[in-house]
């Protein structure tokens, strides 16, 4: 169990990173500006965290910083009433059951994997952005599906490491970001 922890806590492989130059620091992102890498704190010591976002390169606050968990909660809530509308438009005067869910789905996997956005996203000023691939727009499918069906399960997405990642966004290799 202890190489659980270790993902979650953003440690990666203990034998990998044991082989790396400079311990447990992540690969930096294409062309990402980085900040020097944190010093590990003794075991006698408090351990300095610092923000969310911080071992990744991102900004403390502003546009680029990790978004907060009740911004992202409410993004989901407004694309599950959008999810739930759009249902009800093609199965009124029923209620829509199951449409719903798909969707939810469609609502977020084919905007995420083009634009990076549900619209939910776009109205509150959020970004799903690969660690790997920053500047690009879109998540792609593969990893969009990846993150679609763990947060379908709702359990993946409220267990979030100190970067605000829940383990949708880790096992995707993205972040939600703020865009203003």
């Amino acid at each position: 169990m202890t190489w659980f922890r270790e993902w979650l806590a953003g440690g990666g492989d203990a034998r990998r990173t044991a082989a790396r130059p400079g311990g447990d620091a992540e690969r930096p992102a294409a062309g990402a500006a980085r900040p020097a890498p944190r010093e590990r704190a003794s075991a006698d010591s408090p351990v300095d965290e610092g923000y969310p976002g911080d071992r990744l390169g991102l900004p403390e606050s502003g546009p680029g910083a990790v978004a907060t968990l009740p911004r992202r909660a409410a993004q989901f809530v407004l694309d599950a009433l959008l999810a739930g509308l759009l249902a009800l438009l093609f199965t009124f005067p029923a209620p829509p059951q199951n449409w719903s869910l798909l969707t939810w789905a469609i609502i977020m996997v084919v905007p995420v994997a083009v634009i990076g956005a549900t619209p939910g996203m776009v109205l509150l000023g959020l970004r799903v952005v690969r660690l790997d691939r920053p500047g690009s727009p879109g998540v792609g499918l593969l990893w969009t599906l990846v993150r679609t069906a763990s947060v379908f399960f709702l359990l993946p997405a409220v267990i979030v490491d100190r970067d605000s990642r829940g383990l949708q966004d880790r096992a995707s290799r993205t972040v939600v970001v703020t865009t203003r």
